[in-house]
């Protein structure tokens, strides 16, 4: 048979319903679609919670060994894999304001990497850094100066301090940065993905001190969102990631159904003297229109499903779940081919008895 013919015969069994083209489509799209969006929205609700945790500061690890954190060291940390910021701080005499002498405010010298851990950039400008309620208080902008006894007192910039769970001694503080020289009490690194390998990094920032008997201690800035977070353990292990499988096993399925369910029509075909291969190419181009149009449904409605929760990973959220709705439509053909080799035509009048 002839290419035209087979595409003349394939548009005539469409248009007529004899393929059931419509419903099987829109049967897959909604199946397929179905199961994308719930593991889509699965991946972005673990993702959601990353973002919380790190933006709480669960991912801050804190080392405390007073006087022997080497800052220089401590700011180096930042150059290793996985060791977003680091930077090294320790108390100093308070911040007394002339016009609150009896209410001095807590001090702490740090280093640039500490700002960075906290979300600013200490090279923006010099001065002290306020958190944003304690500047809100004091009525003071970045730029503004705050008269104190020690003299004028310049606010380099403000940072985002909630009242969240972290540690709350920089709920009500000044952070003056200075150079990553001497020793500090304090070592704060952002470490994202957790990892014990990189906590055991921190110790690297210790000074040499044999005479020293204070205990060296890692901690984490914030515990409650839980001591661990295991995105990769999430992901991996989330129960919807079976449903990409699912859209394929559907498209199987529904493939084989659809030809099985006109196997006295293919049989009487194969007893009038119409070849297998013509046959099957006819019956895999009505397959393909379906199942295709079955998967663009499913990537537009995939596309609701992923854009609107707006994350900065909504795109590879749709690259991962549209293998879903690609592969229902190709194993759609793969359950035409093998429907269509169960039918015989010796079992032609088996098929018209039992129709």
């Amino acid at each position: 048979m002839r290419l035209r013919s087979i595409l003349s015969e394939a548009y005539r069994n469409i248009v007529t319903g004899t393929t059931r083209a419509l419903l099987l489509g829109i049967f897959l799209a909604a199946i397929s679609a179905g199961l994308a969006i719930v593991d889509a929205r699965s991946i972005i609700d673990i993702e959601q919670k990353a973002d919380d945790f790190v933006s709480s500061g669960g991912s801050v690890r804190v080392m405390v060994a007073r006087e022997s954190i080497d800052a220089a060291a401590c700011e180096r940390l930042s150059a290793i894999s996985g060791v977003r910021s680091a930077g090294a701080l320790k108390e100093t005499d308070a911040v007394v304001l002339r016009v609150m002498i009896a209410n001095p405010i807590p001090a702490y010298v740090v280093t640039p990497g500490l700002i960075e851990v906290l979300g600013g950039n200490a090279a923006t400008r010099a001065g002290a850094w306020l958190p944003a309620q304690l500047a809100k208080t004091l009525g003071v902008q970045p730029g503004q100066e705050l008269v104190t006894t020690a003299g004028t007192l310049s606010v380099a910039g403000i940072y985002d301090y909630p009242d969240d769970g972290r540690d709350s001694r920089l709920n009500y503080a000044a952070l003056l940065p200075q150079l990553a020289t001497g020793v500090f009490d304090e070592c704060w690194a952002e470490v994202w993905p957790l990892s014990k390998t990189r906590d055991h990094l921190l110790y690297s920032a210790l000074t040499v001190d044999v005479s020293s008997t204070d205990p060296v201690i890692i901690g984490q800035l914030n515990t409650s969102r839980g001591t661990q977070f295991d995105g990769v353990g999430a992901f991996t292990g989330r129960p919807t990631r079976y449903g990409l499988a699912g859209c394929g096993l559907a498209g199987l399925i529904l493939g084989f159904v659809a030809i099985r369910m006109r196997r006295l029509e293919i049989a009487a075909a194969l007893h009038l003297g119409e070849s297998r291969c013509a046959l099957l190419a006819s019956l895999l181009i009505e397959t393909a229109v379906w199942s295709f149009s079955a998967f663009i449904l499913a990537a537009c409605a995939l596309v609701f499903g992923v854009i609107p929760r707006n994350t900065a990973a909504s795109m590879n959220v749709y690259i991962i779940d549209i293998c879903g709705p690609a592969a229902a439509a190709l194993t759609a053909l793969v359950g035409t081919v093998l429907a269509s080799f169960t039918i015989q035509e010796k079992y032609l009048f088996g098929y018209f008895k039992s129709r």
